[in-house]
């Protein structure tokens, strides 16, 4: 179990799950007001670990919207973790097939972010393993926030909409962690600036998916023109 969870892990863990309690609660809360109780909220939140897509997904409960719009819905707006696996893929590809089905039950933006920094350290020392027990603690952290949200929804008044500034913090405190080079802030904020010029046009966290897309390819493009310069 210490390949799991030691020091390393909790280490890298701790500010994702930190981050995890103002959203984790305001989601709770949500899931409150719909009608969720502690259980059904830690089902969900077992099952539907996706952030953003499990609040999308409160909100058109609350709406009285179909089952089928809403797992559509939540698909879409969760595209972006088929690219998470496939990028993460080439540490872990040596797992058991039932490591790897759990993994990518647990990736969300957050554990891929830290995962992809571990593991791309020199001289990392950073295994699957290590890996996998971020993301467990990761979520039960989320499960934990969201249960306590539903058991504090009827005592206490959050503004829900206090929680995209909260995302947003959170996500450029991940993001702080590349930076290492001029590149690597350039290709983070070019995904920035292509994700809102796309909202116009786009809809359901589509332009975030584009513009991830789009920025890394650009990355990708100027790192493969240094290396052809250097040679």
């Amino acid at each position: 179990m210490s390949q799991y969870f030691n020091k390393q892990v909790f280490k890298a863990a701790w500010p994702i799950c930190f981050g995890y309690i103002p959203l984790g609660v305001a989601c709770g809360i949500l899931g409150q007001k719909v009608g969720m109780d502690a259980f059904l909220m830690a089902m969900m939140s077992i099952f539907l670990f996706a952030g953003s897509g499990q609040f999308i997904a409160l909100a058109m409960i609350g709406a009285n919207t179909a089952i089928i719009p809403i797992i559509v819905t939540v698909g879409i707006v969760n595209l972006r973790h088929m690219l998470y696996g496939l990028i993460l893929n080439q540490y872990i590809s040596k797992e058991s097939f039932l490591y790897r089905l759990i993994y990518a039950q647990e990736i969300v933006d957050e554990t891929f972010a830290v995962n992809s920094v571990e593991f791309q350290k020199s001289n990392s020392k950073w295994t699957p393993k290590n890996a996998f027990g971020l993301n467990f603690v990761a979520h039960m952290g989320w499960v934990l926030a969201t249960v306590a949200g539903v058991l504090l929804g009827s005592a206490i008044y959050i503004d829900t909409g206090l929680v995209s500034y909260a995302l947003i913090a959170m996500f450029i405190g991940l993001w702080s962690f590349h930076f290492k080079t001029f590149k690597l802030v350039a290709v983070g904020v070019l995904g920035g600036i292509l994700a809102l010029v796309l909202s116009l046009w786009l809809d359901n966290m589509l332009n975030v998916v584009v513009a991830t897309i789009v920025a890394a390819i650009v990355g990708a493009m100027v790192d493969n023109g240094d290396e052809v310069d250097k040679k």
